[in-house]
């Protein structure tokens, strides 16, 4: 598996976690401190999470923030 994959699910079940649903605004602190802790990089965590702004899958806004658009991919 590659980092991006392991980050991704790392990420994906980090929002899980958070009950993430499509209209949530979430803390991308709640997600990358717990990241981090576990050998993650913060580069890392930001490569998965303009990818899932791409996707549309979530918004990043302002005051390091982000918006649920829609439901997580199935793991």
């Amino acid at each position: 598996m590659s980092r991006f994959a392991e980050t991704e699910t790392a990420l994906i079940e980090r929002l899980r976690a958070l009950k993430a649903l499509p209209e949530m605004s979430i803390n991308v602190f709640d997600i990358g401190v717990p990241l981090t802790a576990t050998g993650f990089t913060q580069d890392e965590i930001m490569e998965v999470l303009y990818a899932l702004e791409q996707d549309k899958i979530i918004a990043l806004l302002p005051g390091n923030r982000l918006l649920m658009l829609k439901e997580l991919p199935e793991a």
